[in-house]
């Protein structure tokens, strides 16, 4: 039943390993060399080699599913303009959807965290911008972007506060 189970998970070539350290362990425990003395209990010799031998098999990997939350980050990208149900405002989504399902909404004056049941697609981002378009200039304020500007020319004590702030 064990050499079944081994075939079904590792394949055809691991049964050979299997019966090997099978073999060997009985040997050991008929022989007595395996059993620590000392301690009482478990293996001297060989332990290092099992371990080894161990990590060297192919794992096993769970088929990951695709989540409701990898659906609706295919739906809904930087930059599309969404309407914020029910009040019906206009808004930009400035943060991708969140595991929870929660994406960031840039509204005017305001940026809110919104549950993506309450939100309807208006228009994609691949239609209102262009496929290299800084999304910066939506997003950030004034100030951030001169930092930012200024961060890459040269070092600053402007760099700490945009940090803090981000």
């Amino acid at each position: 039943m064990l050499e079944t189970a081994v075939r079904a998970a590792y394949g055809e070539e691991a049964v050979d390993g299997y019966r090997l350290q099978l073999e060997e362990a009985v040997t050991n425990r008929a022989d007595g060399r395996g059993l620590d003395r000392e301690k009482g209990t478990g293996y001297r010799q060989g332990a290092e080699e099992k371990s080894m031998s161990i990590k060297s098999r192919p794992k096993i990997r769970k088929a990951r599913k695709p989540t409701a939350s990898d659906k609706l980050a295919e739906l809904y990208h930087i930059g599309d303009s969404v309407m914020v149900l029910p009040d019906k405002k206009i808004g930009i989504v400035c943060a991708p959807v969140n595991e929870k399902g929660v994406l960031r909404v840039q509204l005017p004056n305001k940026k809110i965290w919104i549950n993506h049941k309450r939100v309807k697609l208006q228009v994609a981002a691949a239609e209102l911008y262009p496929e290299d378009y800084d999304f910066s200039i939506v997003f950030d304020t004034v100030q951030n972007r001169k930092i930012r500007h200024e961060m890459e020319r040269k070092y600053t004590e402007a760099t700490i506060t945009y940090e803090k702030e981000s």
